[in-house]
């Protein structure tokens, strides 16, 4: 069996590639009525998911931690995070997590996103300003860490695997928007 082949005129207009930029996550429009999300997706993210919750808030308490430890290091102002502190971060990432696991887009999630579990994970306190910059760090980290959970397994099939990321993504964008709508409304 031969193959045929194509002669390309200029070789180095077939090698050149377009660079693409790596894609955060964008915040979701402010919605006007609730959001719907996909059950079947929503089913599959829980089912995958719930196991792990405690390692991905210790994560996401370890990477709080490495953020603050970093920012101190900037300042040379490094000391030991107090239990009380570390305590209230475990409590307010562990929150977090369940309702992005449980597809939690509420006013009242929303509201705790912005101005309580956030805020105790970015170590900012009532300040809001610093809170949506590192915010949006803690957002894509959490994100990846669940996106590692769910494509963790091979499958023959992964379009329910996709519906849990298209879940955990609209889930994340409305808690995303909540933030940067918290923060419009406190420089007002």
């Amino acid at each position: 069996m031969t193959k045929s082949v194509e002669s390309i005129a200029d070789g180095a207009q077939a090698i050149t590639r377009e660079p693409r930029p790596f894609l955060f996550l964008e915040p979701a429009r402010v919605p006007v009525r609730p959001v719907v999300l996909d059950t079947i997706g929503l089913d599959w993210l829980d089912a995958e998911i719930s196991d792990a919750v405690p390692s991905i808030a210790r994560s996401l308490v370890n990477y709080s931690i490495a953020v603050q430890n970093g920012t101190a290091l900037e300042r040379g102002n490094r000391q030991p995070i107090q239990l009380s502190v570390l305590n209230r971060r475990r409590r307010a990432a562990r929150a977090w997590v369940n309702a992005v696991v449980a597809g939690r887009t509420d006013a009242a999630t929303q509201h705790a996103v912005a101005t309580q579990w956030l805020p105790v994970l970015c170590g900012t306190g009532p300040v809001v300003k610093p809170g949506v910059r590192v915010g949006r760090k803690f957002v894509e980290f959490l994100r990846g860490s669940i996106t590692a959970y769910l494509f963790s397994d091979p499958a023959e099939n992964l379009l329910p695997h996709a519906r849990a990321l298209h879940v955990l993504e609209t889930v994340l964008g409305v808690h995303l928007a909540a933030i940067a709508q918290n923060a419009r409304a406190a420089t007002k």
